[in-house]
């Protein structure tokens, strides 16, 4: 059992990693459960998840979150890490390929105005 479970993981931090990244600089809300509702800076985003600061605030690994963004909505997900002042997540169904263009056109555009 122990030997399947290190494989799994393995092979889904290979498949994490395969994803590539786009970067942003995106003033944003996480909520956590409880509809507690954070401030935070969006660093990095794929279709399947996020990198985010997030000040001092803790997340637990696994942990529910909801993520707001332009032209998507709210994107359910789960915590993935969290060191440091940063977050690192999951979305639990991937963006699909046209919203997630039309989202990251919108997250630049943003920065721009800024």
């Amino acid at each position: 059992m122990a030997e399947t479970a290190r494989r799994y993981e393995l092979t889904s931090h290979a498949q994490r990693r395969q994803t590539s990244r786009d970067l942003v600089d995106f003033d944003t809300v996480i909520i956590r459960p409880g509809n507690v509702r954070r401030d935070i800076k969006l660093v990095d985003i794929s279709a399947r998840g996020f990198h985010a600061r997030c000040g001092h605030e803790r997340f637990e690994r696994g942990e529910s979150i909801s993520l707001r963004l332009p032209i998507v909505g709210i994107a359910h997900g789960r915590v993935m890490w969290s060191l440091r002042g940063c977050v690192g997540g999951q979305f639990l169904l991937p963006i699909d390929a046209r919203t997630y263009l039309d989202c990251l056109a919108e997250l630049r555009e943003s920065t721009k105005r800024d």
